[in-house]
């Protein structure tokens, strides 16, 4: 269970409202909360070696890494000819995510 600062931290960083059912939709999906994950625990990682990671096609986890970013919880960056992704961490709601995640999860990053 939340604490109450940790809602009304939460809540702050939401306050548009809109991107509430974008954020909790991209992540409700368990194949996508653990994307968001393995890059919580990886610098950056490209979408290849995501697909590789996850065991499905390259397009699979583009697109599934395209709903985390237009959710604003992923960026894209450019390794050449590669795309990655990383988790911004200088987002507030992002960083509000990671820390009600480090919670659920029983350990603190």
């Amino acid at each position: 269970m939340l604490t109450g600062t940790q809602l009304r931290k939460l809540k702050r960083s939401l306050r548009d409202g809109k991107s509430l059912p974008l954020i909790f939709g991209a992540l409700g999906d368990p194949g996508r909360l653990r994307i968001f994950k393995i890059l919580l625990e990886n610098k950056d990682v490209c979408v290849s070696d995501m697909a590789n990671i996850l065991g499905v096609s390259v397009p699979a986890a583009s697109h599934q890494l395209s709903v985390l970013e237009t959710a604003g919880l992923i960026e894209r960056l450019r390794r050449g000819k590669m795309t990655c992704f990383k988790i911004p961490v200088e987002n507030k709601t992002v960083k509000s995510i990671i820390d009600v995640l480090n919670k659920v999860d029983g350990h603190k990053k």
